[in-house]
């Protein structure tokens, strides 16, 4: 009995992490598919953090310039703590000359209950923030005569460089909006509202249009591998194993793998072809071929490997083909083949080449449309249809 993996799976039309440049004009995120909605768009930065929509904004952050023990005066013990909230004063228990950690500080506010801000000492430093607010509505202002000998500039009169008395909050990323493309209609791409200052690496996740997805080439079916919670490659046997292999070969254009350039069939270089009903013989024809190739290709294969009755073809029992009511490009495809345990396999695939439309007439039906019996004003059924999948397989 042989395994094959499986690689079949309905095709999600995600996108995820592509790496993006951004534009000369420093906004726009260019994508190589279109953007399928704002709401299934993720933009990472330096893959750290996520740029929500209305952008992304730092709280206020206040460090103190030195590093505990601070050194605290009798009459130098007053602090005052401002943020969103409001503001609060603080006086520190100080008798004559006193020497505090910065947890020390942290415990004794912590006990007159601090709540204008939240404090943390990082490597000795005393740190103040706001958790309330983000952008510009954050804030955090030190003022007092204990400002100074913790670390901090004092609003009056020492406020510099090398000593800060307040910190704001700011903008990191702008927000972005998806926008059209020039001269296009679907075709959206995400643009910032601001220019982006830095130059950071955007990675962008996001959903695409089925018949623009690069996964599965619009045929709805992406064929790649898969694994378990292990990690470990899921694999199919028997008659899901038959079922795989004959859907492999029919939809495998032929001529595509350079070391069996017989594998496949030429059904893509079918579609669009004027003779409706020729069509229809000659993809009879390919799917029977390959079928027989398959086939072929198992017994010579058992000579080598044990292959059990249920994956392989011991006839193919009726091949037929028909093109869409309403639209002559689109073909259905039904196979039933009959493995050497003597149990039916039903192949149904619909299939159409992506892109390929049938052009409509001035009586309003489809051009080719009159030979397959198409009848007026069905127009929105066929159009609600190929909103469906395009590539179905049911077994």
């Amino acid at each position: 009995m042989s395994k094959d993996f499986q690689l079949g799976w309905p095709c999600p039309h995600l996108t995820v992490e592509e790496v993006v440049s951004l534009g000369n004009d420093r906004r726009s995120l260019d994508v190589r598919q279109p953007v399928g909605g704002s709401a299934t768009v993720r933009v990472l930065a330096n893959d750290e953090v996520f740029i929500p929509q209305g952008g992304l904004y730092s709280s206020a952050q206040l460090f103190s310039t030195i590093s505990g023990p601070y050194d605290m005066v009798e009459n130098e013990n007053v602090l005052t703590i401002e943020g969103p909230g409001g503001s609060q004063t603080f006086s520190f228990s100080v008798v004559g000359h006193t020497r505090l950690t910065a947890t020390q500080v942290l415990k004794e506010l912590a006990a007159k209950q601090l709540t204008v801000a939240q404090a943390t000492e990082q490597n000795g430093h005393l740190v103040f923030y706001d958790n309330t607010h983000v952008g510009n509505e954050s804030f955090i202002n030190i003022s007092g005569t204990a400002s100074n000998s913790l670390g901090f500039g004092n609003l009056t009169s020492k406020c510099s460089s090398d000593r800060q008395c307040g910190a704001r909050g700011s903008l990191i990323y702008p927000g972005w909006q998806l926008h059209l493309k020039e001269d296009t209609i679907t075709n959206r791409f995400p643009k910032f509202i601001a220019p982006v200052r830095s130059n950071p690496i955007f990675k962008v996740t996001y959903a695409v249009p089925p018949n623009r997805c690069l996964r599965c080439g619009g045929t709805r079916i992406e064929n790649d591998f898969r694994y378990d919670t292990a990690g470990q490659l899921l694999e199919i046997e028997n008659e899901d194993l038959l079922y795989q292999a004959c859907l492999k070969i029919i939809l495998t254009d032929k001529g595509t793998n350079p070391y069996h350039p017989w594998y496949g069939t030429s059904i893509r270089s079918r579609i669009g072809s004027k003779a409706i009903s020729g069509v229809a013989t000659v993809i009879s024809e390919d799917v029977r071929r390959a079928l027989a190739k398959l086939q072929t290709l198992q017994t010579e294969q058992a000579k080598y490997q044990s292959v059990s009755f249920k994956e392989r073809i011991y006839a193919v029992q009726r091949v037929d083909v028909a093109p869409h009511v309403q639209n002559p490009t689109v073909f259905k495809v039904d196979v039933a083949i009959q493995n050497a345990s003597a149990e039916p396999i039903d192949l149904s695939i619909v299939y159409t080449v992506p892109e390929v439309v049938a052009m409509m007439g001035s009586n309003g039906l489809m051009l080719g449309a009159e030979a397959v019996g198409l009848e007026a004003g069905q127009a929105a059924k066929f159009f609600a249809e190929l909103a469906a999948p395009r590539f179905v397989t049911d077994k």
